[in-house]
């Protein structure tokens, strides 16, 4: 498996336009699976960031490396591990599950802003390589003192898949379960860029919302029943 920036860049250029087709099919059939179909165009926007790291590299210029690293990671660290629980909660009926995704998704923006915002203050906890043909983000975090980047990995997983796993949608719960498998695929062949990696697989998964958006029920949310 070989990544560049031209893999980045056309997974952008697939990811953009698929974004705002999902959003159009959501304005169709269901407004509230908006924050869902926003998912494949944010992937789109990091897709480019980390062809800009690939460009940077290549170029042997730290500022551009640094600069696509940071809007990379902006997603990976942090705009996921809220936007994820809150789309869930936007497009989900059951009472209960709203409020857990809602709980989450304040809990994720918390533990993202700890990821993120210590790399940005300290860019010297922050070093990009290639490692077997992907990016390594070899990154300094604010609770490895405490656990094992493996433990925060799980944690960071259990906040955006519980939504998913717990949503009255069959199809969103499908979705979680694809977005876990990636998750340990991409643990267990490339554990040392995992990050580059899982991000760009579940991009590509992401187009599974297209589907997800065009089967939505006219102005509801299904229910599972």
């Amino acid at each position: 498996m070989c990544f560049s920036a031209s893999v980045s860049f056309a997974a952008s250029a697939l990811l953009l336009p698929a974004g705002v087709y999902s959003l159009r099919l959501a304005l169709q059939h269901n407004p509230g699976y908006l924050a869902l179909a926003a998912i494949p165009l944010a992937f789109g926007v990091q897709q480019a960031c980390e062809g800009l790291v690939w460009l940077g590299l290549a170029a042997r210029s730290p500022a551009e490396v640094r600069l696509g690293a940071y809007g990379f990671l902006a997603f990976a660290y942090w705009f996921w591990l809220f936007w994820a629980p809150w789309a869930v909660a936007i497009a989900e009926a059951n009472p209960l599950v709203r409020r857990v995704s809602w709980s989450l998704g304040v809990l994720g923006f918390a533990y993202g802003a700890l990821l993120y915002l210590p790399l940005v203050l300290q860019p010297s906890w922050l070093t990009v390589q290639v490692v077997h043909h992907a990016i390594e983000y070899d990154t300094r975090l604010l609770f490895d003192p405490w656990f094992s980047q493996e433990v925060e990995r799980v944690v960071y997983a259990l906040i955006i898949l519980i939504p998913f796993a717990l949503a009255s949608s069959h199809a969103l719960k499908g979705f979680g379960a694809t977005i876990l498998l990636s998750a340990i695929a991409s643990h267990w062949l490339l554990h040392q860029v995992f990050v580059s990696v899982w991000c760009f697989f579940a991009a590509l998964l992401s187009l599974l919302l297209i589907f997800i958006c065009q089967a939505a029920p006219q102005g509801a949310v299904e229910t599972g029943k």
